[in-house]
């Protein structure tokens, strides 16, 4: 998905990662999370259809995965994706 939408990109091998579970009273999980760089232009990265691709492509991702929340980090920013429904 990425590399056709965007040119590619690199998934690193398992990461060591904690997180604080706020619905089971601030229990800490610890996880290894596949983290993933996808560097691409201003053009393709900014397309409302890439965008809207890859938002479905991640809530398909946290939906099959039962993950809790997909981050991205876009232009320095981070967007939280939780809601792993349609639109």
């Amino acid at each position: 998905m990425l590399g056709k939408l965007f040119g590619g990109a690199t998934a690193f091998p398992r990461a060591r990662g904690v997180w604080k579970d706020i619905e089971r009273r601030g229990v800490l999980i610890y996880d290894d999370p596949v983290v993933i760089h996808c560097y691409t232009t201003t053009a393709l990265g900014s397309s409302e259809s890439n965008l809207a691709a890859l938002v479905d492509f991640c809530r398909d991702l946290g939906r099959e995965t039962h993950q809790g929340e997909i981050g991205l980090v876009i232009d320095n920013t981070y967007w939280a994706i939780t809601d792993f429904g349609r639109d």
